[in-house]
Protein backbone atom coordinates (compact mmCIF):
# COMPACT_ATOMS: atom_id res chain seq x y z
CA UNK A 1 0.00 0.00 0.00
CA UNK A 2 2.85 2.40 0.82
CA UNK A 3 4.43 1.69 -2.59
CA UNK A 4 1.16 2.40 -4.38
CA UNK A 5 0.72 5.67 -2.48
CA UNK A 6 4.27 6.70 -3.31
CA UNK A 7 3.72 5.93 -7.00
CA UNK A 8 0.50 7.94 -6.99
CA UNK A 9 2.29 10.88 -5.40
CA UNK A 10 5.06 10.76 -7.99
CA UNK A 11 2.48 10.53 -10.75
CA UNK A 12 0.63 13.57 -9.42
CA UNK A 13 3.88 15.54 -9.14
CA UNK A 14 4.81 14.60 -12.70
CA UNK A 15 1.42 15.69 -13.96
CA UNK A 16 1.72 18.99 -12.12
CA UNK A 17 5.20 19.55 -13.56
CA UNK A 18 3.95 18.74 -17.04
CA UNK A 19 1.16 21.24 -16.53
CA UNK A 20 3.74 23.97 -15.97
CA UNK A 21 5.22 23.22 -19.38
CA UNK A 22 2.01 23.06 -21.38
CA UNK A 23 -1.76 22.85 -21.23
CA UNK A 24 -3.87 25.62 -19.76
CA UNK A 25 -1.03 27.00 -17.66
CA UNK A 26 0.64 28.20 -20.87
CA UNK A 27 -2.10 30.77 -21.16
CA UNK A 28 -1.29 32.05 -17.67
CA UNK A 29 2.28 32.75 -18.73
CA UNK A 30 1.22 34.89 -21.69
CA UNK A 31 0.86 38.65 -21.54
CA UNK A 32 -2.80 39.57 -21.92
CA UNK A 33 -3.68 42.61 -24.01
CA UNK A 34 -7.26 43.82 -23.82
CA UNK A 35 -8.43 45.83 -26.82
CA UNK A 36 -11.61 47.86 -26.45
CA UNK A 37 -14.09 47.92 -29.30
CA UNK A 38 -16.97 50.40 -29.64
CA UNK A 39 -19.52 49.02 -32.08
CA UNK A 40 -22.97 50.47 -33.05
CA UNK A 41 -24.82 47.31 -31.98
CA UNK A 42 -27.94 49.43 -31.57
CA UNK A 43 -28.96 52.62 -33.37
CA UNK A 44 -29.01 53.65 -37.02
CA UNK A 45 -25.89 51.68 -38.01
CA UNK A 46 -27.07 48.47 -36.36
CA UNK A 47 -27.20 46.63 -39.75
CA UNK A 48 -23.44 47.11 -40.12
CA UNK A 49 -22.49 46.01 -36.59
CA UNK A 50 -22.26 42.23 -37.17
CA UNK A 51 -19.68 42.67 -39.91
CA UNK A 52 -17.72 45.15 -37.79
CA UNK A 53 -17.61 42.48 -35.06
CA UNK A 54 -16.55 39.82 -37.54
CA UNK A 55 -13.74 42.00 -38.88
CA UNK A 56 -12.49 42.86 -35.39
CA UNK A 57 -12.48 39.21 -34.35
CA UNK A 58 -10.55 38.26 -37.48
CA UNK A 59 -7.86 40.71 -36.38
CA UNK A 60 -7.82 39.25 -32.86
CA UNK A 61 -7.33 35.78 -34.32
CA UNK A 62 -4.48 37.01 -36.52
CA UNK A 63 -2.79 38.78 -33.60
CA UNK A 64 -2.95 35.66 -31.45
CA UNK A 65 -1.44 33.66 -34.31
CA UNK A 66 1.35 36.22 -34.82
CA UNK A 67 2.46 36.66 -31.22
CA UNK A 68 2.80 33.40 -29.30
CA UNK A 69 3.66 35.09 -26.00
CA UNK A 70 0.55 37.26 -25.99
CA UNK A 71 -3.14 36.66 -25.46
CA UNK A 72 -5.31 39.28 -27.16
CA UNK A 73 -8.88 39.83 -26.02
CA UNK A 74 -11.56 41.97 -27.67
CA UNK A 75 -13.74 43.78 -25.14
CA UNK A 76 -16.79 44.91 -27.10
CA UNK A 77 -19.28 47.56 -26.00
CA UNK A 78 -22.30 49.07 -27.72
CA UNK A 79 -21.74 52.69 -28.79
CA UNK A 80 -25.38 53.08 -29.81
CA UNK A 81 -24.19 55.54 -32.48
CA UNK A 82 -24.92 58.05 -29.72
CA UNK A 83 -22.74 60.02 -27.34
CA UNK A 84 -25.09 59.30 -24.43
CA UNK A 85 -24.50 55.57 -24.93
CA UNK A 86 -20.85 55.72 -25.99
CA UNK A 87 -19.66 57.74 -22.99
CA UNK A 88 -20.70 55.15 -20.36
CA UNK A 89 -19.53 52.37 -22.69
CA UNK A 90 -16.10 54.01 -22.81
CA UNK A 91 -16.01 54.11 -19.03
CA UNK A 92 -16.76 50.38 -18.95
CA UNK A 93 -13.77 49.83 -21.23
CA UNK A 94 -11.58 51.96 -18.95
CA UNK A 95 -12.71 49.89 -15.96
CA UNK A 96 -11.96 46.72 -17.93
CA UNK A 97 -8.30 47.72 -18.26
CA UNK A 98 -8.06 48.05 -22.03
CA UNK A 99 -4.78 49.11 -23.61
CA UNK A 100 -6.54 51.20 -26.28
CA UNK A 101 -9.91 51.38 -28.02
CA UNK A 102 -10.95 50.81 -31.61
CA UNK A 103 -14.03 52.89 -32.50
CA UNK A 104 -16.44 54.40 -32.42
CA UNK A 105 -18.13 54.34 -35.80
CA UNK A 106 -20.40 57.39 -35.49
CA UNK A 107 -18.74 60.76 -34.97
CA UNK A 108 -20.87 61.86 -32.03
CA UNK A 109 -20.16 58.59 -30.28
CA UNK A 110 -16.43 59.04 -30.82
CA UNK A 111 -16.55 62.58 -29.47
CA UNK A 112 -18.21 61.49 -26.25
CA UNK A 113 -16.02 58.42 -25.83
CA UNK A 114 -12.86 60.45 -26.38
CA UNK A 115 -13.65 62.67 -23.42
CA UNK A 116 -13.77 59.62 -21.14
CA UNK A 117 -10.87 57.72 -22.68
CA UNK A 118 -8.40 60.58 -23.02
CA UNK A 119 -8.98 61.57 -19.38
CA UNK A 120 -7.87 58.04 -18.48
CA UNK A 121 -4.84 58.22 -20.79
CA UNK A 122 -6.31 55.73 -23.25
CA UNK A 123 -6.04 56.44 -27.01
CA UNK A 124 -8.58 55.42 -29.62
CA UNK A 125 -8.58 54.68 -33.35
CA UNK A 126 -11.90 55.27 -35.10
CA UNK A 127 -12.59 53.14 -38.13
CA UNK A 128 -15.49 55.26 -39.44
CA UNK A 129 -15.87 58.67 -37.70
CA UNK A 130 -15.47 61.40 -40.30
CA UNK A 131 -16.70 64.66 -38.74
CA UNK A 132 -14.23 67.46 -39.58
CA UNK A 133 -14.29 68.71 -35.99
CA UNK A 134 -12.45 65.60 -34.86
CA UNK A 135 -9.35 66.97 -36.58
CA UNK A 136 -8.91 69.34 -33.62
CA UNK A 137 -6.27 67.53 -31.56
CA UNK A 138 -6.65 69.98 -28.66
CA UNK A 139 -10.36 69.26 -28.33
CA UNK A 140 -9.95 65.52 -28.99
CA UNK A 141 -6.57 64.36 -27.68
CA UNK A 142 -5.30 60.83 -28.27
CA UNK A 143 -7.84 60.47 -31.09
CA UNK A 144 -6.78 58.78 -34.31
CA UNK A 145 -8.77 57.68 -37.33
CA UNK A 146 -7.82 55.57 -40.30
CA UNK A 147 -10.53 57.15 -42.47
CA UNK A 148 -10.36 60.65 -44.01
CA UNK A 149 -12.32 63.65 -42.73
CA UNK A 150 -15.56 64.69 -44.40
CA UNK A 151 -13.86 67.98 -45.16
CA UNK A 152 -12.44 65.93 -48.06
CA UNK A 153 -15.64 64.00 -48.83
CA UNK A 154 -17.56 67.24 -49.48
CA UNK A 155 -15.57 68.18 -52.59
CA UNK A 156 -15.65 64.53 -53.69
CA UNK A 157 -19.44 64.55 -53.50
CA UNK A 158 -19.73 67.81 -55.40
CA UNK A 159 -17.49 66.52 -58.19
CA UNK A 160 -19.41 63.22 -58.28
CA UNK A 161 -22.67 65.10 -58.90
CA UNK A 162 -21.20 67.43 -61.52
CA UNK A 163 -19.75 64.41 -63.31
CA UNK A 164 -23.26 62.92 -63.32
CA UNK A 165 -24.59 66.03 -65.03
CA UNK A 166 -26.28 67.85 -62.15
CA UNK A 167 -26.49 71.53 -63.03
CA UNK A 168 -26.31 74.61 -60.85
CA UNK A 169 -29.70 75.32 -59.31
CA UNK A 170 -30.85 71.69 -59.51
CA UNK A 171 -29.57 70.24 -56.22
CA UNK A 172 -31.17 69.94 -52.78
CA UNK A 173 -29.16 68.75 -49.77
CA UNK A 174 -30.82 66.79 -46.95
CA UNK A 175 -28.78 66.33 -43.79
CA UNK A 176 -29.19 64.98 -40.29
CA UNK A 177 -28.47 67.47 -37.53
CA UNK A 178 -26.12 65.10 -35.68
CA UNK A 179 -22.34 65.41 -35.78
CA UNK A 180 -21.90 63.22 -38.84
CA UNK A 181 -24.81 64.48 -40.91
CA UNK A 182 -24.31 68.18 -40.26
CA UNK A 183 -20.56 68.05 -40.85
CA UNK A 184 -20.86 66.27 -44.18
CA UNK A 185 -23.79 68.41 -45.34
CA UNK A 186 -21.79 71.54 -44.55
CA UNK A 187 -18.85 70.23 -46.56
CA UNK A 188 -21.03 69.36 -49.56
CA UNK A 189 -22.85 72.70 -49.56
CA UNK A 190 -19.56 74.58 -49.22
CA UNK A 191 -18.08 72.67 -52.15
CA UNK A 192 -21.21 73.01 -54.32
CA UNK A 193 -22.05 76.58 -53.40
CA UNK A 194 -24.99 77.53 -51.20
CA UNK A 195 -26.17 79.98 -53.86
CA UNK A 196 -26.31 77.16 -56.42
CA UNK A 197 -28.90 74.97 -54.67
CA UNK A 198 -32.41 74.50 -56.04
CA UNK A 199 -35.47 76.24 -54.59
CA UNK A 200 -35.88 73.65 -51.78
CA UNK A 201 -32.27 74.30 -50.81
CA UNK A 202 -30.95 72.61 -47.70
CA UNK A 203 -33.24 70.57 -45.46
CA UNK A 204 -32.06 69.63 -41.95
CA UNK A 205 -33.79 66.93 -39.93
CA UNK A 206 -33.30 65.15 -36.62
CA UNK A 207 -31.71 61.71 -36.63
CA UNK A 208 -34.89 60.37 -35.00
CA UNK A 209 -37.27 61.75 -37.66
CA UNK A 210 -39.26 59.09 -39.52
CA UNK A 211 -41.84 61.11 -41.49
CA UNK A 212 -40.45 62.79 -44.61
CA UNK A 213 -43.71 63.22 -46.49
CA UNK A 214 -43.79 67.03 -46.21
CA UNK A 215 -40.34 67.62 -47.64
CA UNK A 216 -40.98 64.96 -50.28
CA UNK A 217 -44.08 66.87 -51.37
CA UNK A 218 -41.98 70.04 -51.60
CA UNK A 219 -39.49 68.26 -53.83
CA UNK A 220 -42.28 66.94 -56.04
CA UNK A 221 -43.77 70.44 -56.37
CA UNK A 222 -40.42 72.02 -57.18
CA UNK A 223 -39.71 73.10 -60.75
CA UNK A 224 -35.93 73.13 -60.26
CA UNK A 225 -34.94 70.28 -57.90
CA UNK A 226 -33.90 67.33 -60.06
CA UNK A 227 -31.25 65.92 -57.69
CA UNK A 228 -30.86 65.42 -53.95
CA UNK A 229 -27.83 64.63 -51.79
CA UNK A 230 -28.49 62.64 -48.62
CA UNK A 231 -26.14 63.23 -45.70
CA UNK A 232 -27.74 60.36 -43.85
CA UNK A 233 -27.43 56.88 -42.42
CA UNK A 234 -28.99 53.77 -43.93
CA UNK A 235 -32.35 53.69 -42.15
CA UNK A 236 -33.29 57.34 -42.68
CA UNK A 237 -32.05 57.24 -46.27
CA UNK A 238 -34.46 54.39 -46.98
CA UNK A 239 -37.36 56.33 -45.46
CA UNK A 240 -36.49 59.45 -47.50
CA UNK A 241 -36.21 57.50 -50.75
CA UNK A 242 -39.56 55.81 -50.15
CA UNK A 243 -41.22 59.16 -49.29
CA UNK A 244 -39.85 60.79 -52.45
CA UNK A 245 -41.21 57.93 -54.53
CA UNK A 246 -44.64 58.13 -52.88
CA UNK A 247 -44.72 61.88 -53.58
CA UNK A 248 -43.97 61.26 -57.25
CA UNK A 249 -40.46 62.75 -57.34
CA UNK A 250 -38.13 60.82 -59.64
CA UNK A 251 -34.84 62.71 -59.75
CA UNK A 252 -31.29 61.50 -59.15
CA UNK A 253 -30.39 60.52 -55.58
CA UNK A 254 -26.85 60.89 -54.26
CA UNK A 255 -25.26 60.29 -50.90
CA UNK A 256 -22.09 59.99 -48.90
CA UNK A 257 -20.67 57.01 -47.07
CA UNK A 258 -23.52 56.84 -44.54
CA UNK A 259 -25.99 55.11 -46.89
CA UNK A 260 -23.25 53.36 -48.88
CA UNK A 261 -22.98 49.59 -49.18
CA UNK A 262 -25.19 46.59 -49.77
CA UNK A 263 -26.84 47.04 -46.37
CA UNK A 264 -29.18 49.56 -48.03
CA UNK A 265 -31.00 46.67 -49.68
CA UNK A 266 -31.90 45.26 -46.27
CA UNK A 267 -33.64 48.52 -45.36
CA UNK A 268 -35.69 48.91 -48.55
CA UNK A 269 -39.15 47.47 -49.06
CA UNK A 270 -38.68 47.90 -52.81
CA UNK A 271 -35.06 47.49 -53.94
CA UNK A 272 -35.83 48.94 -57.35
CA UNK A 273 -36.15 52.40 -55.76
CA UNK A 274 -32.37 52.38 -55.35
CA UNK A 275 -31.87 52.14 -59.09
CA UNK A 276 -29.32 54.77 -60.11
CA UNK A 277 -28.55 56.04 -56.60
CA UNK A 278 -24.88 57.08 -56.46
CA UNK A 279 -22.70 57.45 -53.37
CA UNK A 280 -19.13 58.03 -52.27
CA UNK A 281 -17.20 55.83 -49.85
CA UNK A 282 -13.54 55.95 -48.76
CA UNK A 283 -11.29 54.33 -51.31
CA UNK A 284 -8.89 51.72 -50.06
CA UNK A 285 -5.31 51.90 -51.17
CA UNK A 286 -3.28 48.88 -52.20
CA UNK A 287 -4.31 46.17 -49.75
CA UNK A 288 -1.57 44.36 -47.84
CA UNK A 289 -1.99 40.89 -46.37
CA UNK A 290 -4.83 38.53 -47.20
CA UNK A 291 -7.70 39.96 -45.15
CA UNK A 292 -9.34 41.63 -48.16
CA UNK A 293 -9.53 38.26 -49.94
CA UNK A 294 -10.77 36.52 -46.80
CA UNK A 295 -13.38 39.22 -46.44
CA UNK A 296 -14.67 38.71 -49.98
CA UNK A 297 -14.90 34.96 -49.41
CA UNK A 298 -16.23 34.76 -45.86
CA UNK A 299 -17.64 38.03 -44.49
CA UNK A 300 -21.33 38.15 -43.49
CA UNK A 301 -23.60 40.20 -45.72
CA UNK A 302 -24.60 43.77 -44.96
CA UNK A 303 -21.18 45.31 -44.48
CA UNK A 304 -19.42 48.29 -45.98
CA UNK A 305 -16.11 46.83 -47.07
CA UNK A 306 -14.17 50.09 -46.82
CA UNK A 307 -15.05 50.39 -43.12
CA UNK A 308 -14.72 46.69 -42.42
CA UNK A 309 -11.13 46.87 -43.67
CA UNK A 310 -10.44 49.88 -41.45
CA UNK A 311 -12.01 48.03 -38.50
CA UNK A 312 -9.59 45.16 -39.05
CA UNK A 313 -6.66 47.53 -39.41
CA UNK A 314 -7.60 49.43 -36.26
CA UNK A 315 -7.53 46.30 -34.13
CA UNK A 316 -4.31 45.08 -35.75
CA UNK A 317 -2.60 48.43 -35.15
CA UNK A 318 -3.56 48.50 -31.47
CA UNK A 319 -2.31 44.96 -30.96
CA UNK A 320 0.96 45.60 -32.78
CA UNK A 321 1.51 48.81 -30.80
CA UNK A 322 1.10 46.90 -27.53
CA UNK A 323 3.72 44.33 -28.57
CA UNK A 324 6.24 46.40 -30.49
CA UNK A 325 6.16 49.56 -28.37
CA UNK A 326 5.52 48.24 -24.87
CA UNK A 327 8.16 50.51 -23.38
CA UNK A 328 6.20 53.69 -24.10
CA UNK A 329 2.65 54.91 -23.55
CA UNK A 330 -0.17 53.48 -25.65
CA UNK A 331 -0.56 56.88 -27.29
CA UNK A 332 3.08 56.95 -28.37
CA UNK A 333 2.87 53.30 -29.41
CA UNK A 334 -0.10 53.89 -31.71
CA UNK A 335 1.48 57.02 -33.16
CA UNK A 336 4.63 55.03 -33.99
CA UNK A 337 2.67 52.11 -35.42
CA UNK A 338 0.72 54.43 -37.70
CA UNK A 339 3.84 55.57 -39.51
CA UNK A 340 3.91 53.67 -42.79
CA UNK A 341 1.62 50.90 -41.54
CA UNK A 342 0.76 48.57 -44.43
CA UNK A 343 -2.82 47.54 -43.77
CA UNK A 344 -5.74 45.85 -45.45
CA UNK A 345 -7.13 49.31 -46.23
CA UNK A 346 -3.83 50.64 -47.57
CA UNK A 347 -0.79 52.43 -46.17
CA UNK A 348 -1.63 54.44 -43.06
CA UNK A 349 0.36 57.50 -42.01
CA UNK A 350 -1.07 59.45 -39.10
CA UNK A 351 -0.72 63.21 -39.28
CA UNK A 352 0.16 65.18 -36.16
CA UNK A 353 -3.54 65.60 -35.37
CA UNK A 354 -4.32 61.88 -35.78
CA UNK A 355 -5.92 62.26 -39.23
CA UNK A 356 -4.93 60.54 -42.45
CA UNK A 357 -4.92 62.02 -45.93
CA UNK A 358 -6.74 59.03 -47.39
CA UNK A 359 -6.76 57.59 -50.88
CA UNK A 360 -9.76 59.44 -52.26
CA UNK A 361 -13.28 58.03 -52.63
CA UNK A 362 -14.91 55.30 -54.65
CA UNK A 363 -18.03 56.39 -56.55
CA UNK A 364 -20.55 53.56 -56.39
CA UNK A 365 -24.04 52.97 -57.76
CA UNK A 366 -27.01 50.71 -57.10
CA UNK A 367 -28.82 49.16 -60.02
CA UNK A 368 -31.89 48.18 -58.00
CA UNK A 369 -31.45 44.40 -58.33
CA UNK A 370 -29.04 43.76 -55.47
CA UNK A 371 -26.03 45.04 -57.38
CA UNK A 372 -23.66 47.58 -55.89
CA UNK A 373 -20.85 48.58 -58.23
CA UNK A 374 -17.98 51.03 -57.77
CA UNK A 375 -17.04 51.96 -61.33
CA UNK A 376 -15.46 55.38 -60.71
CA UNK A 377 -13.31 57.05 -58.08
CA UNK A 378 -12.25 60.53 -56.99
CA UNK A 379 -8.94 61.93 -55.78
CA UNK A 380 -8.08 65.46 -54.75
CA UNK A 381 -5.38 65.57 -57.40
CA UNK A 382 -7.26 64.12 -60.36
CA UNK A 383 -10.98 64.55 -59.64
CA UNK A 384 -13.34 61.90 -61.02
CA UNK A 385 -11.86 59.02 -63.00
CA UNK A 386 -13.02 55.64 -64.28
CA UNK A 387 -11.90 52.70 -62.17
Amino acid sequence: MKLIATMMTLSMLAAAFAGCLGGDDDEDEKTTVKIGFLNPITGPLEPNAPVFTWSANEAINDLNAMYADYNFELIEQDSGCDGAVAGPAAQTLVDSGVYAVVGAACSGASMAANGVLSAAGIPMISYASTNPGLSDASAYPMFYRNVPSDAIQGPAGADMMRDAGVADGALAVFGMTNDYGAGLADAVVDAWGSDKLCDVGRYDYAETDTDFSAIADQMAASTTCTAVYLSSYIADAALIIEALNEAGWSGHIFGGDGPAGEGMYDEMEDDSLLNGMTVTQPRAGSSFGDFSERYDANAPSGGIKAYDLTTYDGVMMVGMAAVNHNGVSADEGIKATGNGYEGASGVINFLDNGDIGGNGYDICSYDGVDQYTCSKYWTAEGGVATA
